[in-house]
Parts: structure tokens; sequence; C-alpha cells
């Protein structure tokens, strides 16, 4: 290679445009590189605490509606006509009859006591053993349940008492108390997975284990979580969510999420190995490296063909014009390897350039117009499929009906619209009778036919401007603006007669079905949420005294209605 030429290349703005490049690239991809492995890495880290919280406190809100549940059946059968009539023989039928039965679980009894605190009767079948609770019988308030500590009895599962007020005037206060066992909780905890490896552990606010996986090692008899080397741990106190690993007494090391209840005394600690974090956080580090390795070679490989099809033709177009300029006008027409790239068009371009870009301006802006009329025809059609797509998502699709969603939204403007003007509104839940023996006997065809005949019936008994929507399964929910309580629960009795005096024809078949409703008048006080809760609140009281009847959410008790 020539002296000149050396020089034309150490020279050249292109080659040191691209040795810049080249080096700005590495430097770039590099340094990219290092902190995405790095903010990955973090990422894999928080992302895997973050799902360990999100499902720790799914799990927790769980455990806790269990509970709750618990304490809301325990109050209602307190309410209950058997179990205040406080009659030995009465009560004791009720308490160990199936439908009462049916609501605990082994392990887990229920018992009466008179208002001096002596038993009068349990849900044992061998007679009314006397159970003991570790609860203060003067403690129980009439305002809602009292709960114990949690305990363990003879079994050796751990337990808390619930206690509740059974108010009579014949016979004075007494009380409802029942257990809780921990085992209405193990079929959750012993399906919640923490990584692929990791445990879930529940305690209490003492730190006592109340569930781990190895039951034979740490549910027999009463172990405490510094046993298991969480001896730091204050379960109450401590509500540090940063991202924290912690080494047990075998050694391991784990992430730690945990959640801790005070109402229930219940707290869950999530242990995901650290060794199956490791595991994702090497991937991360590996795939970083092969992104680099994969841009370097990729930036070298470019580099290197940017230099042979640009600079070297270059170079030898600029002689040309280097020896046009000193006068040399016979110089031969300089050719390049293929004039198809734009060394080879460079000389041939300037003239053509005019007559091509008016030749493209103009198919361009026919191709503007005809993607404007696309674009207004294709968001008509989407205007229209959005129009259906929210008439679908507010209709009950057997009934057509408003759904659940927008009967919801229907009572948000009618609160608002009653607050303003000062006027009543009530809502009546409806639920059709034994309808699922209407199901086993005649198939879910025949049900079908069923819900649409009694909506259809309601529907053509309300005014225009009252609103029924299918609550869910069997279940509707009619508004009826501007009515008091008492209208409205004679415009159920019609709902009842009606339904009750039909006949719904499926096939050969003649169906006859009755159903239950509840009527609660909208309490501003209260809210929209909690008069709906007070109105299928009636109509479970009407499932329990027989069905078929109306019943009225007066106050602070259900009434039943009397008919017209």
């Amino acid at each position: 290679m020539s002296s000149q030429k050396l020089s034309s290349i150490t020279n050249s703005i292109i080659i040191k445009s691209l040795l810049l490049l080249i080096i700005s690239m590495l430097v770039i991809v590099t340094v990219g590189t290092y902190f995405f492995t790095q903010k990955q890495m973090k990422t894999t880290l928080q992302l895997s605490h973050d799902t360990n919280e999100t499902q720790l406190l799914q799990l927790a809100n769980t455990v806790n509606n269990e509970m709750e549940q618990f304490a809301s059946r325990l109050t209602l059968l307190a309410k209950t006509s058997e179990i205040q009539s406080m009659d030995q023989f009465t009560a004791a039928g009720y308490l160990k009859s199936y439908n009462i039965s049916s609501l605990f679980i082994s392990g887990e009894s229920i018992s009466l006591y008179d208002r001096n605190y002596n038993l009068i009767c349990n849900n044992s079948m061998l007679g009314s053993a006397k159970i003991t609770y570790p609860i203060e019988f003067d403690r129980i308030s009439p305002h809602r349940p009292t709960i114990s500590p949690w305990y363990r009895d003879t079994d050796g599962t751990p337990k808390r008492a619930f206690g509740v007020v059974v108010s009579d005037r014949a016979h004075g206060d007494g009380r409802l108390i029942s257990n809780f066992s921990i085992r209405r909780l193990w079929k959750y905890f012993s399906e919640y997975k923490v990584g692929q490896n990791g445990i879930l552990i529940a305690c209490n606010g003492q730190g006592e284990i109340l569930y781990h996986p190895d039951m034979r090692t740490w549910l027999n008899g009463v172990h405490k979580l510094s046993e298991l080397g969480l001896d730091d741990m204050n379960i109450k106190q401590d509500h540090d969510n940063n991202i924290r690993f912690l080494t047990l007494g075998d050694s391991s090391t784990y992430l730690i999420n945990k959640t801790f209840n005070p109402s229930y005394d219940l707290g869950l600690i999530a242990l995901q190995p650290k060794s199956e974090i490791d595991e994702m956080v090497a991937s991360v580090k590996h795939i970083g490296r092969i992104i680099l390795y994969c841009s370097i070679i990729a930036i070298l490989l470019v580099s290197l063909w940017q230099i042979l099809i640009v600079c070297k033709p270059l170079n030898k177009l600029i002689d040309h014009i280097s020896q046009i300029t000193e006068g040399n006008l016979d110089i031969e027409e300089f050719k390049a390897k293929s004039s198809q790239d734009e060394i080879g068009r460079l000389a041939k371009v300037f003239n053509q350039m005019h007559a091509t870009i008016k030749r493209q301006i103009q198919e361009l802006n026919k191709h503007r117009d005809l993607l404007e009329v696309e674009v207004k025809e294709r968001t008509y059609e989407l205007e229209q499929a959005n129009r259906k797509l929210d008439i679908i998502s507010r209709t009950d699709e057997l009934t057509q009906l408003p759904n659940r969603r927008d009967m919801h939204k229907t009572i948000e403007r009618e609160v608002e619209r009653a607050n303003r003007l000062k006027r009543a509104f009530s809502m009546i839940f409806i639920d059709i009778d034994h309808f699922k023996d209407v199901n086993d006997t005649y198939g879910h065809a025949a049900g079908d036919a069923v819900l649409k005949s009694v909506a259809s019936t309601i529907r053509g008994l309300l005014r225009k401007y009252d609103v029924l929507a299918r609550y869910g399964g069997e279940e509707f929910l009619t508004l009826l603006p501007e009515t008091e309580q008492k209208d409205a629960a004679l415009v159920a009795e019609r709902f009842r007669k009606q339904i009750q005096n039909q006949t719904i024809f499926f096939g050969d078949q003649e169906i006859k079905v009755t159903i239950t409703l509840g009527v609660a008048q909208y309490d501003s006080k209260l809210g929209a949420e909690r008069c709906i809760q007070l109105a299928d609140k009636a109509l479970y009281t009407g499932k329990e005294n027989g069905r078929n009847r109306v019943i009225i959410w007066d106050g602070d008790h259900a009434v039943e209605s009397s008919p017209a």
C-alpha cells in the first residue's frame, strides 16, 4: 500500500467516524448491558418479593373471610327462634340437626348457656357433655362476637372460641359459644405455593406455630418460631416491608414475606429459598453476557461491512471528482460495481430526482386519501362494535335483563337523585325457591325456561321507570324509585302471588315455582350497599321461615309482610 493511499485512509472522515462509532457503541453496549443486568437482577428479586407479597395478602384475605364468615354464622344462629327459646330439647335438636351440624367440621363444637352461664345443651351426639371454652362469659358483648386467644384442647389442634349473646325476653340473655378449629384453614395453607420449594408458616402474636407443612414435627405440641431460627421476629410489631433474607436453624437462607391480622391474632410467613432466587439471577446474568457478546460481534461485523461497501467506492469517486476539478475532462466515466446501490446511482440521480419526487408526492396524496376513507370506515365499524359490546356487557344473556354491574350503576344514579330531591326508593331482593330441584328434576334447559318466565312475569308487573336485574344465579333485584317500603311490600306481594299462580310449560312438563322476597328501603345513613345487604338478609330470613313469602327489613330486624 502506497503512502498516499495510507494517508487517505488515515485522514478519511468516514474511517474516523466508523472508529468513533465502534468505540462509542462498544462502551454504550457494555455499560448498558451491565446496568441492564443489574436492573434485571433487582427487578427479578423485587418481582419475586412482590409476587409472594401479593399471594400472601390474598391468602390472608381468604383466611380472614373464613373467620369472619364463621363469626357471622354464629351471630345468625343466635337470632334463630330455636336458640332464643332457651329450651333444652328444642335448642339441642336444632343444634344437632343436619343443617346446623354441616356448618362445623370435626373437632368443632357449639354450646348454649343460660344467663347464669349454666350449660343448656350443645351439638354433641353423645348427650350434652360439658365442653370447656377459655373465654370470659362476662366480657361477651351483645354488639359483636367475642373471640378468645388461641388454645389447644384434648385433640391438640389450635382453636379459638367465638362467643355471642342470645337475647330472649322470657329467660334473659344467654350465651352461644363455639370453637373455630385451625383445620378449617389447612386446606388453604396446603394449597399455597411459595416459589417451587418454599414453605408457609402460620402463627399467633406470641410466636406459637399454628401451621407448618411438616405437621408431624411442628404441630405435635406447642412450638415457637424461635425453634425455627426466627429468634428476632416479632410478628405483631415487625412491619418492615423491605426485601429481607433470613437464615433459619437448618442453615437454609430464605426470602421472607409476612403479614399479621391483629383482629384474629393470626400471622402468615412465606419463605422462599434463596437458592431459587439465585438461579433466576444467574439466568439474568447469563442472558446479559450473551447480549453483550452478540452486540460486540454485530458491531464489528457491521463496521467492517460499512468500510468495504462505502469507504472504498467513495475514495474512487473522490479521485475522479478531483481530476475533473483539475481540468481533466477526458477522464473515463466512473463505474461502480453495482448500478443499483447509492454509489452507482449517484451520477445519474440528480436529473431524475425532480420527476421522481413529483410522482411520489402524487401517489402519496392518493394513498393518503384512500387511508382517510378507510380510517373513517374502520372508525364507524369500531364505534358500532363498541356500542354492541357495551350493551352486551350490561345485559344478562339469558333473561335480557340488566346484569349486576349495570344494576349497581343504576342504583348509584338513583341514590344521587334521591339524596338531591329527598325522595325515598326501595329495593326488592327475589330468589326462586328450590331452583336447584328444578334443575335436578327437569334439567338445566328447564331451569333456564323458569328463569326467563319469572323474569318476564315480574318485568310485566313493573312501571316503566322501575328496574329489574338478574343479580346472580336464581336471584333478581328490583329497584322501585319514589316508593316507600310499605308500597314496595305490596308490589313484592303481587310478584309473589303472580308467580305462585302461574304455570310454566316446558315441553310436556308443567312446572310450578314460588319465590321468596326481601324488601328494604334506602337509608342514606346506611348507604346503598348496606341496604342491598339488608334486603338480602330479609330474603334469607324468609328462606329460613319456609319460603314463598315477603319479608321486610324494618329498622334492625326482619318482619314478614301481611298479604294484601
